[in-house]
């Protein structure tokens, strides 16, 4: 084989070892394609999760309050630039606000329950449990509300320990006065919860003695026929 015929071979199987501009464009699409997949897919869950959501605005201020106390607690000094005392006041503030917006509103429309505390004439205190009659649907309302129930106090209540030994007096009383906020609630839902157990059970026992008593009567009748 002679010097030319080596090279115009070795010329051959470089050509086609190269991929072509078609297929570098058709592996572009085809990415570009994946990815605008996954958006979609993305805004489409999205989408369907605020479609699902009854009552947008309560959601929104059921997580509002707790997410700002979070977001002021880890990144106040940080990124704010706050002093100490002024992360104190905004904490506090946003843990109040959470306790009262959870307590008064977001419990009796999102799930059907509502606590209180009254003061009796011997001036000891007795805790009010109220709940409907029947249980509301598990619904993206009540999920998310549950959810943030059980999440918030027990973020304050890791926090505490992990304050206290880093020796952050204001950073652990912030911990703590947001726990005692946020479980009270999580105490408070928790009873009016199992107090509508015992409703339902109660109701579906009536209901199916009623029920019996009627077959029973209708029995009877059928029977002096």
């Amino acid at each position: 084989m002679t010097t030319n015929e080596k090279e115009g071979l070795d010329y051959n199987i470089n050509i086609s070892n190269t991929p072509s501009s078609n297929t570098v464009e058709k592996t572009k699409i085809n990415s570009s394609n994946v990815s605008n997949d996954k958006i979609t897919k993305n805004e489409t869950t999205i989408s369907n999760l605020i479609q699902n959501t009854n009552n947008p605005c309560i959601v929104f201020f059921t997580l509002f309050f707790k997410l700002l106390s979070i977001i002021f607690f880890i990144f106040g000094n940080f990124i704010f630039k706050m002093s100490d005392s002024l992360q104190f006041i905004f904490i506090v503030i946003f843990s109040s606000l959470d306790f009262w917006f959870v307590k008064n509103i977001s419990g009796r429309i999102l799930v059907g329950l509502r606590y209180w505390n009254e003061i009796k004439e011997d001036g000891s205190e007795n805790w009010v449990f109220e709940s409907e009659n029947e249980k509301k649907n598990s619904t993206i309302d009540t999920k998310i509300f549950w959810g943030s129930i059980y999440f918030t106090p027990l973020f304050w209540l890791i926090m505490i320990p992990v304050e206290f030994f880093s020796f952050n007096i204001m950073d652990f009383l912030e911990c703590v006065i947001s726990f005692v906020f946020t479980f009270t609630n999580l105490y408070g839902y928790y009873r009016c919860s199992s107090d509508q157990k015992k409703k339902l059970k109660g109701y579906l026992k009536e209901k199916s003695q009623k029920g019996f008593n009627k077959i029973l009567s209708y029995g009877n009748i059928n029977s002096g026929k």
